[in-house]
């Protein structure tokens, strides 16, 4: 029984040049959406003893490696949904100013390993993310402030849209960590800024309270 034609020159060639493309293609599984949705009006609101919370709108430039921004939401809104979110005003005096500090999806090439025909290798994103909460009296005198970072990295491909899915779940999960270390920060340091009632407020119409896990 014959094997068929052997490919000989050029056609060896182009067959040498396609395989390992095509083996990769076999070998990724088609990228997926990870992490819960960036909303967190479930969640028991911070109760604290002021009169306003404020939220700054200002976005910190992280530089042209950043692609935060593109997404939608960006990492910097992703950060102030929490903050509006979460912060509830149960006071009669002072205010709070939630500030996003830092918000970026840094994105650096992979080096290539494996020689000329190795398979691309992507490339890596780096998020950051950091707020900061302040207590303010008279004439901005800050009274106290709380500040909580949190940080992931994973590999990505390098396609347009296989990037933009592993940079939505990362900034997805690494939000899931600031939340959590957020809230924590803010008992820890700005204990007596937090009302007697915290916990206590009932939530919106047809939604259901959770709490985070202590640690």
């Amino acid at each position: 029984m014959s094997a068929g034609p052997v490919p000989t020159g050029r056609t060896a060639r182009r067959a040498l040049l396609l395989a390992p493309a095509a083996l990769a293609a076999c070998a990724s599984p088609p990228p997926r959406l990870e992490g819960p949705p960036i909303g967190y009006r479930h969640l028991t609101p911070i109760a604290l003893d002021v009169a306003q919370v404020e939220i700054d709108e200002h976005t910190p430039n992280a530089g042209p490696a950043d692609v935060g921004r593109e997404l939608s939401p960006s990492a910097a809104e992703a950060v102030r949904i929490m903050g509006r979110d979460r912060l509830s005003a149960f006071g009669r005096e002072n205010r709070a100013r939630f500030v996003v500090v830092r918000a970026q999806i840094l994105r650096a090439r992979q080096p290539r390993g494996g020689g000329f025909f190795a398979a691309d290798p992507g490339e890596r994103l780096d998020c950051t993310l950091t707020a900061r909460l302040e207590i303010l009296g008279e004439n901005d005198r800050r009274l106290g402030f709380a500040e909580a970072t949190a940080s992931r990295s994973r590999n990505a491909e390098s396609s347009a849209e296989a990037r933009r899915i592993a940079a939505e779940s990362l900034l997805r999960l690494t939000m899931f960590d600031l939340n959590t270390e957020f809230e924590f920060q803010v008992r820890r340091a700005l204990r007596p800024y937090l009302a007697p009632s915290a916990g206590t407020a009932p939530p919106p119409a047809g939604v259901q309270r959770e709490e985070l896990p202590r640690t």
